[in-house]
């Protein structure tokens, strides 16, 4: 839509062509863009993946109202379109005869507006907002930043109220608001996590002495119930993203399942008490005494979700590194063969990956003389592929990726990184080695779970395809009601 509404503001007719279901998203993206009355036409039938002899007949069917739509007259509304004006809402206000019937018909309002999530709401009261603003020294009316797709503005006092809402604790506040720092900074890939097709979700990690004042889940069940902190956090942040961002599935929010654990994400802490490293956040490069938040795109339902590399009680450390590079390596043939640099296949997208490591896995990580940022920088070695390995198809691709990023044409997630370009070219010559990851960085390890036992597991998900980045670390800072993040 965006590039329709270009060429349109170019002085060029522009009509955009519209999948079935995809009616309202079109409509909407229209309005973003200020062109609100911008020709559209319905393309009959299912193309998405589909091959070209099954496209060219919906295609057919559909010239003769482009060439409509492209050359009648422009109607008076075209002609002159009513300028779209900022709407300023006034407090809501709900009356019952009891305070029962005025929480159910303030949740019954809340939903059919699309400020909810489905679940109960706490009601935001000017009281109870500035409660929540108690955790925070931070000004109410600092902006955090604009979230995608409409663009909201994300001020302290905004995330409050949708803190609030979410049934979170004030000391929860600072965490929160690190969290949209990180999502809304102008770096992070928001508008793939809001707006795509695809069900993939949120990692939201919380680390260093903060997430223990809080009394987050690290051990067993830190996915699951039970944790105020864990659930509210996650939950703030989601009724965040949908109100500052202006988001209602089937309208602009397209994932086709929904997200996985889209109510909460995966938000969790370290197990800092029994890892072998200093917390995750020190390889971002901060304090081993900072509070951070961490927050990374990743899979979900299926190819690139949250999956069980192996089962480690009383396996080796060597046994655990040879199936992490094995479970990689698995993508080589479609990030190599595969790629061509006309198609966006997000087969052939180098991945990015969360690590959930159990505490003994770790330990034995450490006595193999293993820091996190040389087990690191171990995998993405043995992830790299030598040059006399390649196939000449492999070959191939590699070249046409370097050529495009070189070009600086295509998405993110289709290029190398500029700093990267030479990285590429050196290793695709006799006796170098081309890695599968564009960059160690591409690998996040967690520890995470009980102290015994446990599996290894991956959030995988790959590269944004937007932005560059899809992982963020924010120093949590301003906060009032806890010792650490002060």
């Amino acid at each position: 839509m965006s590039g329709t509404i270009r060429i349109e503001k170019l002085g060029t007719p522009g009509i955009f062509l519209v999948a079935k279901g995809f009616e309202h998203d079109a409509q909407s993206a229209a309005i973003d863009g200020g062109m609100p009355t911008l020709r559209s036409v319905m393309i009959p039938g299912y193309v998405w993946g589909e091959p070209v002899e099954k496209k060219r007949p919906h295609a057919e069917a559909s010239i003769e109202n482009m060439i409509n739509a492209l050359t009648r007259p422009l109607t008076p509304e075209e002609s002159k379109p009513k300028p779209l004006l900022k709407e300023a809402l006034p407090p809501v206000k709900i009356t019952a005869a009891t305070y029962e019937l005025a929480v159910e018909e303030f949740n019954r309002v809340f939903l059919e507006n699309r400020w909810g999530d489905g679940l109960p709401l706490v009601p935001p009261t000017p009281d109870r907002v500035k409660w929540m603003l108690t955790g925070t020294s931070r000004s109410p009316n600092e902006v955090i930043g604009k979230v995608v797709v409409k663009n909201g503005i994300a001020t302290i006092e905004k995330i409050a109220i949708n803190a609030v809402m979410a049934g979170a604790k004030p000391e929860y506040l600072p965490v929160i608001i690190a969290a949209m720092e990180g999502l809304t900074d102008k770096n992070y890939d928001l508008l793939h996590v809001q707006a795509s097709m695809g069900d993939f979700t949120l990692v939201i990690l919380v680390t260093g002495p903060i997430a223990k004042e809080i009394n987050m889940n690290y051990e067993i069940g830190f996915l699951g119930e039970g944790w105020r902190s864990n659930a509210t956090i996650g939950r703030a942040v989601r009724l965040s993203l949908t109100n500052l961002g202006h988001m209602w599935p089937g309208v602009n929010a397209m994932a086709r399942m929904g997200r996985q654990a889209a109510y909460t994400f995966y938000t969790f802490t370290e197990n800092q008490d029994f890892s072998p490293w200093p917390p995750h956040h020190v390889i971002q490069g901060f304090k081993p005494e900072d509070s951070c938040v961490t927050v990374s795109t990743v899979g979900s339902y299926y190819g690139y979700g949250l999956s069980m590399i192996g089962s480690f009680q009383g396996e080796t450390g060597e046994l655990a590194l040879r199936d992490i590079v094995k479970t990689i390596l698995s993508s080589r043939d479609a990030v190599f063969a595969q790629y061509k640099p006309e198609v966006l296949n997000p087969g052939a997208i180098p991945n990015k990956y969360v690590l959930l490591i159990p505490p003994e896995l770790a330990s034995g990580l450490k006595r193999l003389g293993f820091t996190r940022e040389s087990l690191r920088d171990y995998i993405y070695d043995k992830t790299s592929v030598p040059y006399e390995e390649l196939s000449p198809e492999e070959i191939k691709g590699i070249q046409a990726k370097i050529k495009l990023s070189i070009a600086g044409e295509g998405s993110p997630s289709q290029r190398i990184p500029p700093g990267r370009i030479p990285v590429f070219q050196e290793a695709l010559k006799p006796g170098g080695k081309v890695p599968v990851l564009i960059t160690p960085e591409d690998i996040q390890l967690v520890v995470v779970g009980y102290p015994t036992g446990g599996s290894l597991f991956a959030l995988a998900y790959h590269r944004a395809p937007y932005k560059w980045g899809a992982h963020e670390t924010k120093l949590i800072r301003g906060a009032t009601l806890t010792k650490a993040g002060r």
